[in-house]
């Protein structure tokens, strides 16, 4: 499910994966095996574990320990 930030959702059928690949290149960023996030939307990080994402839009996301310190290496050059 796509979550967009006017609130709308989009339920897709093609594996996150494949979105993963498409997305990349314009800023979006596979934070955990369950989600793809778009880093203009991250408004903070909690560093514990693994890691929890907090959006823009009072969602929180976790982060995978292995995919944490390539994230962090990513927001560091925004």
């Amino acid at each position: 499910t796509f979550h967009f930030i006017n609130g709308d959702k989009l339920l897709v059928s093609k594996g996150l994966s494949e979105y993963d690949e498409l997305l990349e290149q314009h800023g979006f960023f596979r934070v955990h095996q369950s989600h793809l996030v778009n880093l203009a939307f991250i408004k903070r990080i909690e560093k514990s574990e693994g890691g929890l994402l907090h959006l823009i839009d009072g969602s929180s996301i976790p982060v995978s320990i292995r995919r944490k310190p390539l994230l962090l290496e990513m927001i560091s050059k925004l």
